[in-house]
């Protein structure tokens, strides 16, 4: 028993590098796109239109993602998933045109990122028992936590004094490594007969034909309009509406992701002990209280209060995430899991391709200010409070299809 422990701990953990680096990846663009728009003279829309198309691609390979995890493993696609990231950070550090900067992070998200989250909770559902999988997701959803922190103080001093190409020729170092470990770590799968393997197939119209599905997805999708907003506008509302430097933004964005990492542990072990199929509850109410939080961040001039009402946004924002994405794992099962997971992971994706684009123009038509933006953070909390209330969680756990 002790030596499953072992075993489960040191998989998490791996599975936990994995999923840093996929989050220390999807804010670099927040950070490098700042001396780029310096250098290349890019206005608002056309930044938010480099971070959309990450989101795109990513959105449209969700699921079939799904489907490919259920054919080929998510041993495979966890492995890819890191090594892709590797590969296109690479070749976004030796970019030479806006077109094809946003070319290589549609093509990130497309073949790098998409498998990545449903795999790693497909490991869950494998190897957790049903009483450890809410706190198992939140370790690993906890890495937005850690990444918040290590990456803003590792890309903002490098990006500052070397430039944000070397940042780059780092980031696929470092991604290499993780992959390394990841295929030392994560066991190999074992092969179904045909047989079996044809009779645990399922099909598209029945995965959508599930109302939770949808429920879900919508939850996912309003939820991530605020986290990818504050992931990728945040450095340019410090720097350019706060008048904050690049690396005091990098340091106000790192106290912040403490309380994200705190969030995600502390939120999901709390959750997990004594809120198990309350769920939707805690997410309703840490969804309004978190942006609330939020929208106060725009109204207070001190540095040190913007960075204490930006961390408790954080905080319940990050337990609103961690409560919506563990529901999921205790409903669907089997060959089900993958593609409906899949499916409401496309509405938290869409999220994080809508708000890049919108907040843009949201900026730009507010002539630089940012009000507008935290009216709409407002609005998304409060339908992601309204939305997960009418999901059914009292059906029995899907059987494998």
């Amino acid at each position: 028993m002790e030596k499953k422990g072992k075993k489960l701990a040191i998989l998490l953990t791996a599975l936990f590098l994995g999923y840093t680096m996929v989050y220390i990846d999807k804010m670099s663009v927040a950070y490098s796109l700042i001396p780029i728009a310096k250098e290349w003279g890019l206005s608002p829309e056309i930044k938010g239109g480099v971070m959309s198309a990450f989101f795109l691609g990513y959105a449209m390979m969700q699921v079939p993602m799904g489907f490919a995890i259920n054919k080929v493993g998510s041993r495979r696609i966890l492995i890819g998933s890191i090594l892709g990231i590797g590969v296109f950070s690479f070749l976004f550090g030796v970019g030479t045109s806006i077109l094809m900067l946003i070319v290589i992070r549609f093509l990130t998200g497309l073949i790098a990122h998409s498998g990545y989250a449903s795999s790693a909770s497909k490991e869950v559902t494998m190897n957790f028992p049903m009483e450890q999988r809410t706190f198992a997701q939140g370790i690993l959803i906890s890495s937005s936590g850690c990444a918040a922190i290590i990456g803003p103080l590792l890309l903002s001093p490098i990006i500052t004094y070397y430039g944000w190409r070397r940042a780059y020729q780092i980031l696929t170092i470092v991604a290499v490594v993780i992959a390394l470990i990841l295929i030392i770590v994560i066991p190999k799968e074992k092969v179904l007969s045909e047989s079996k393997s044809k009779k645990s197939q399922v099909s598209l119209k029945e995965i959508w034909s599930d109302k939770r599905v949808w429920i879900l997805f919508l939850g996912a999708f309003f939820i991530n309009n605020i986290l990818y907003g504050l992931i990728n506008w945040l450095p340019s509302f410090l720097t350019d509406q706060i008048g904050l430097t690049l690396n005091q933004a990098a340091s106000v964005s790192s106290i912040a992701g403490v309380f994200s990492l705190i969030g995600a542990v502390g939120g999901s072990y709390i959750v997990g002990r004594f809120f198990q199929n309350r769920e939707k509850i805690v997410v309703s109410v840490t969804s309004i209280l978190g942006v609330v939080a939020a929208f106060l961040v725009y109204f207070v001039s001190s540095t040190v209060l913007l960075t204490f009402l930006l961390g408790i946004a954080n905080l319940l924002l990050t337990i609103t995430f961690v409560s919506l994405m563990s529901i999921p794992l205790k409903i669907f099962s089997g060959s089900k899991f993958a593609p409906s997971y899949a499916t409401l992971s496309t509405g938290g994706i869409m999220g994080g391709f809508v708000s890049p684009i919108l907040i843009g123009f949201l900026v730009k038509m507010s002539n630089g200010l940012y009000i507008s933006t935290f009216i709409f953070f407002l609005i998304m909390g409060i339908f992601t409070a309204l939305i997960i209330l009418v999901l059914n969680t009292n059906t029995k756990e899907e059987l494998e299809g």
